[in-house]
């Protein structure tokens, strides 16, 4: 059953150029891409910091692996990473050899998810799913369940919904839900 549900933050971090104290805090350290990431990448890094702190699973190191914790990143998105895709197209209009490889990195939907369990040391499943006609956290957190019960391995799951609406530069744009599942 899943606890630890994340509330609607403000997302004024994710776009801002420096980082404020209390997302310093979460980090721990800040991720070695973070000035490349888009938006969306930074707040599930915080996000799910957040949550794995909330859920007291973070005491003593950033790294749940380091810990003895197998734990996984699974993530609905109906978005999933249009925005960035957009972009790196644009960046294609002054041709090939111009576009932009920071962007390019980011243009799979699970490249954001990856960034946070590569933070924190998630090495169970980490991806993302579109799910159809559903409620993006109903279908990951069942996913998640599925994969606990078929792995006993794994001690936790990270589930959430999450998006980030193109054409938008603002807070408003982005959508972030996680949940620890075990």
């Amino acid at each position: 059953m899943p606890d630890n549900v994340s509330a609607d933050p403000d997302y004024g971090y994710a776009f801002s150029a420096s980082t404020e104290e209390w997302v310093r805090e979460v980090l721990g350290e800040i991720p070695g891409r973070w000035e490349r990431m888009p938006p969306l990448s930074r707040a599930l890094v915080v996000e799910t910091g957040r949550v794995l702190t909330a859920a007291g699973l973070l005491s003593g190191g950033r790294s749940l692996y380091a810990l003895g914790k197998n734990a996984g990143l699974i993530g609905a998105t109906t978005t999933g990473s249009l925005g960035v895709d957009l972009d790196f197209a644009s960046t294609l209009a002054a041709g090939f050899y111009l576009a932009s490889p920071a962007l390019f990195g980011y243009t799979l939907p699970n490249i954001a998810l990856s960034e946070a369990a590569s933070h924190y040391g998630l090495v169970g499943p980490v991806y993302a799913i579109f799910p159809d006609q559903q409620t993006p956290l109903t279908v990951a957190v069942v996913e998640a369940e599925r994969w606990l019960a078929c792995r006993p391995e794994l001690d936790l799951i990270i589930a959430g919904a999450f998006d980030a609406w193109p054409g938008s530069e603002t807070t408003a744009s982005l959508s972030i839900t996680l949940s620890v599942v075990s």
